[in-house]
């Protein structure tokens, strides 16, 4: 089992939200923390937004959520493993 903080950082949060959120909820179960976070005021919305995971699993289901988020180029993945 890993362990692993993952950050996402969209550039284009509203043309990429929608299938990236297919693919969180596809594998939703390694995530013990999920939070998401984008600026917004007065009724407007940010392009841009924050999703930090606590995952945790399987190194096979960890690749497997790993080359799904390939399919995103504008978002940036990082990753630090805790244990």
């Amino acid at each position: 089992m890993k362990c692993l903080v993952v950050t996402l950082v969209l550039d284009k949060r509203t043309e990429d939200a929608p299938e990236l959120q297919d693919v969180l909820t596809r594998h939703g179960c390694l995530f013990k923390v999920r939070l998401g976070v984008h600026a917004g005021s007065a009724g407007e919305c940010s392009d841009s937004g924050l999703i930090i995971l606590l995952a945790e699993g399987a190194e096979k289901e960890l690749d497997s959520f790993f080359e799904e988020l390939k399919k995103f180029p504008r978002v940036k993945v990082k990753c630090i493993e805790l244990c």
